[in-house]
Order: structure tokens, then sequence, then C-alpha cells
């Protein structure tokens, strides 16, 4: 079970290393959101000017009963959803996309433009536009149910952040579901920071260079734990989360390489044509008829490989007839040099002569 104290402690611990990095992003993030800001209320006091004069401009938005202040109410709240839709919504999603990936070491100074680029703007301009309008329809009936939608879908930045591809009923369910029970003591999370605030505003805004950065991580410590609780509930998946299964990749579905797509090396180039491994790799070379065509086959060491050349293995000496009393075994090469060990039968004499020495 998290509680705040431990968020704010890993929240200073993992911010040590990027502090700078981080203030230096949040006074971009605050630069551009106020100068669009500022651009676009230059167009309802322009066409409040040209109605009721420039020179009235000043209390012209006190007299309520002049249609064209009425109109200028009407646009400038149109204009400010539109930037926060647009433009602010956007820049939170990196933001967040920021704080989430620098607690990990990757302290990317881009990723509070990611989602303007590769095709993730409109998925997320569309779940914005119905998350706030939600938002809106809620706070008109009392501010408290608007805040309690408030609070029910603040992690629909992070889960963009992640995979912009997720749908729009999908990413305000899975927040839904995950702060189910954790709204209170999210409010309470946030509340503990006023001393903060209230320390910011005496040190001439000075102190919220500490304060938000402070702040925004440990938000980002909370989203790290419903996400743990997300997961482990089954309200969702690691593969729906990051988008890989149906986009082919991590980080949001947008990979510029994907390491897990590599081509296996062993694999036919042509799968419609089968390779035959004993085929003669070039057709225009005959192939040398004395070759064991099969590499994976040991050669018989009784079998002549050449045919024409003659067999040298061991065999019968055709010289010599195996009859001839007077060669060798007929199984032994012919030395002629050598004696006769054998006896031999003296024919000049009968055999049958007791006085013959050589009678066998």
């Amino acid at each position: 079970m998290w509680t705040s104290s431990l968020l704010k402690q890993n929240a200073k611990n993992n911010m040590q290393p990027y502090f700078w990095s981080a203030v230096g992003l949040l006074v971009i993030m605050g630069i551009i959101s106020g100068a669009v800001s500022y651009m676009a209320s230059l167009v309802p006091a322009f066409f409040l000017g040209v109605t009721v004069g420039f020179s009235n401009l000043d209390s012209a938005p006190e007299e309520l009963d002049n249609p064209a202040v009425w109109v200028y109410y009407v646009v400038t709240i149109l204009i400010s959803f539109a930037i926060t839709i647009f433009i602010a919504s956007i820049l939170e999603i990196g933001k967040c996309r920021y704080f989430y990936h620098a607690r990990q070491g990757d302290s990317d100074f881009g990723n509070l433009f990611w989602a303007f680029q590769g095709g993730r703007y409109m998925p997320c301009v569309k779940v914005n536009l119905q998350r706030y309008l939600e938002i809106f329809l809620y706070s008109l009936l009392l501010i408290i149910p608007g805040y309690i939608k408030l609070l029910e879908y603040a992690l629909v930045p992070y889960l963009l952040a992640e995979n912009p591809n997720l749908s729009r009923e999908r990413a305000l369910s899975i927040s839904k579901q995950t702060m189910y029970g954790e709204k209170m003591k999210y409010f309470l999370l946030i509340f503990s920071f006023i001393g903060w605030w209230f320390l910011g505003v005496i040190t001439c805004y000075l102190g919220f260079l500490y304060v938000a950065p402070y702040m925004q991580a440990t938000d980002t410590e909370f989203y790290a734990c419903m996400r743990a609780k997300m997961l482990a509930t089954g309200i969702t998946t690691e593969e729906e989360l990051t988008g890989y299964n149906n986009f082919g990749g991590f980080n949001g579905g947008y990979p510029e390489t994907n390491p897990y797509n590599a081509q296996n090396p062993y694999q036919n180039p042509n799968p419609y044509q089968s390779q035959n491994p004993y085929q003669n790799p070039n057709p225009y070379e005959s192939q040398s008829p004395y070759q064991n065509p099969n590499p994976y086959e040991p050669q018989s060491p009784y079998q002549n490989p050449n045919p024409y050349q003659p067999d040298s293995m061991p065999g019968i000496n055709l010289d010599k007839t195996p009859y001839d009393t007077q060669g060798s075994d007929f199984n032994q090469p012919d030395n002629s040099s050598a004696p006769d060990s054998r006896p031999r039968v003296n024919l000049d004499k009968n055999p049958y002569d007791d006085n013959n020495p050589n009678h066998f």
C-alpha cells in the first residue's frame, strides 16, 4: 500500500540526476502555453474592440446588456478550450512522458514534443477532447462532480504517453477503473503540497523552480504505483500499455527499428522456391563426376572414386600363377632372390626308396 510520504521520498531520490533539466522543461512549457494563450486572447479582444470601440474596451466587459460582450465571453471560452485540447494537453502528454522516462534514467528533452510527431497528434487530441468535454459537462452540475471526474481521468496523460493509439473508450476506462478507491488519497497527496505553493509565492515565485519539478516527480511516482496496480488486477496488460502487439513495437507503437523482428539467416530468402542443398549452385559449371554429391554422407572407403585410375587395393598378382611352384605365395609380392625355405621332393630318387633322405 502506497503512502504520500513514500511517494515524495522516491520523487526526491529519483529527480536528483535530472532536476535542472526538468526545471528547464517546465519553464519552456510555461512560456509556450503563456504565449499561445496571450495571442489567442487577442482575437476576442479585437472583436470586442471593433464592436464597442477600442476606447471603451476596458469598461465594455461590465456592460452585460450588450450582446457583443456575451459574444466576447463565448469566444474567449471556446478559444481557451481549443488551446487546452490542441496544445496544452499535448504538451502535458510530453511532460508526463519525460518525467516517466527520466525516473528510469532517460531524460530526453525532446519528449516534451513527442506527441506532436509521428502521427500521434490526432489520436491524442481525440482522447483529450472527450476527456475534457466530460469534465466540463460534469462541472455544469456542480463543481465537485467535475473535480471528481478530473481525478478519475488523472492517469489518461500517462497512458497516452506510453501508447497514444489507445482508443478513447479504452484510455478513459483504464484510468477510471484504476482510480477506483484511490481518488481521495490522490486528492490528499495533491493537497499536501499546499505549503510548498505558499513558499513559492513568498519567494517571489522563485520557489516554484523547486516545487513544480518536485510535485510532478511525485505525480509520476503515483502513476508508477497505479501502473503496477492495473497490471496486477488485470485491468490491462503490458502489451496494451506499450502497444507492442498491435503496432509492432514499444514506445507507443512507433519504433524506428524493431529488434524483435530480425530476419532468420537460415531461412530461404525465396519462400516460393524450395532450395535443393544437393543442386549444383552454378548451372553453367559442370559438376565433377568424382565429387561426392552429398557432403553429409561419408564416402565408402571401398569405392574407387575415379573409374579411370587403377585400383590401388592389394589383390592377386596376375604375373604369377598360383600353381607355379617356383613362385612365391600368390597373395604375396614376388621376391626371386629370397631362398625357398619349403622342402622340395627330389624327383631323381624314388620317393618310396627308404634310403632317400628327402622322403616325405
